[in-house]
């Protein structure tokens, strides 16, 4: 199959703007999601045109490089061979130079954000990542348009590190932007963590960060953004990951015991929960476990099987799965 892949960079809208790099746009979770989706596709043979608005905004263009089957561009061609449009975060003009006959559909990043009634009547399926996203979703896409298909990470850009860490201190990763309230429960959390027991990674992004900085500066490890490419890397070197969304599946991929934090704080991540956290895209929105309990969880998760963690991945965390949903909904709307 010929897939275009259509991608707004130049203004990061996903983010209203936010978390620019030295020119370039850090996007975490979408971008994560587009580089692992994208070499998925790869792998199963299809042949994928990423169309991106602004290429020198664009973080990831050196992440695609040696792939034949993926171009990377940010001409549109809509003479070329194109069996389906993915759509992203972009202007419906990116859309609009496409034939009418070719399939779209749209890719939901923000459970409740509308599109507009250009994508509506354009897109034949709205792809809703989380149950949440597909309830929100229905209520105002015309029946049938809103479909669930769960994300995953790429099992192969994440492989499974066994072994621990070996320090003298365990290390323990808190992974998740600092904006948006969560910079206040990250806080707690740590406030909750014995930092003479355990090494504390933060890796994170926002207004909160110089906040953290002021307050645990010197006594945790503070790091404001580590690339895609790199995320793997630092994933292997840890003992226990706080986290939420894709940095929860990431990190579940690595094998490493996850606790699960960003609206509320809803402790580990196991074969018991995962389903209902993953309603709400593992960000703990409507869970009540106390911050405090956090030393406890940490402790269960370093005693905890990485292998367990890892199948538990393959099971429900797979950007493979994601990817054969998808060609699924191509072939209903096409036999």
């Amino acid at each position: 199959m010929h897939i275009t892949y259509l991608l707004a960079t130049g203004s990061n809208a996903i983010y209203d703007g936010k978390y620019s790099q030295s020119g370039r746009y850090h996007t975490y979770g979408q971008q994560s999601f587009v580089l692992d989706l994208i070499r998925t596709m790869s792998r199963a043979g299809h042949i994928v045109r990423l169309s991106v608005d602004t290429l020198s905004s664009f973080a990831l263009t050196s992440a695609f490089r040696g792939m034949d089957s993926v171009t990377v561009t940010e001409e549109i061609d809509p003479s070329g061979k194109t069996d389906l449009i993915l759509v992203d975060e972009v202007p419906d003009e990116m859309l609009m130079q496409f034939d009418e006959h070719v399939p779209a559909f749209r890719i939901v990043h923000h459970a409740g954000r509308r599109s507009s009634d250009y994508l509506v009547s354009r897109c034949s399926r709205f792809l809703c990542m989380t149950e949440n996203a597909l309830a929100l979703q229905q209520r105002h896409l015309p029946a049938g348009r809103a479909v669930l298909v769960h994300q995953g990470v790429d099992l192969e850009r994440f492989p499974a590190v066994l072994a621990k860490s070996g320090g003298r201190r365990p290390r323990v990763l808190l992974y998740c932007r600092l904006d948006s309230g969560r910079e206040a429960l990250l806080g707690r959390i740590i406030e909750n963590v014995d930092r003479e027991e355990v090494l504390v990674y933060v890796a994170g992004d926002g207004p909160g960060f110089w906040d953290m900085s002021d307050r645990f500066g010197n006594e945790i490890i503070l790091i404001n953004h580590i690339p895609c490419q790199s995320i793997p890397n630092l994933l292997g070197e840890m003992d226990v990951v706080i986290s939420l969304g894709r940095g929860a599946m990431e990190a579940m991929a690595t094998g490493i015991p996850t606790l699960c934090a960003g609206h509320h704080y809803a402790g580990p991540i196991t074969a018991d929960n995962i389903a209902s956290l993953m309603r709400y895209n593992l960000t703990g929105a409507v869970s009540d476990r106390d911050p405090s309990l956090v030393m406890m969880d940490i402790r269960e998760a370093l005693a905890s099987d990485r292998r367990d963690v890892r199948a538990l991945a393959e099971e429900r965390l797979s950007a493979d799965a994601f990817m054969e949903g998808l060609s699924d909904l191509y072939t209903q709307i096409t036999a």
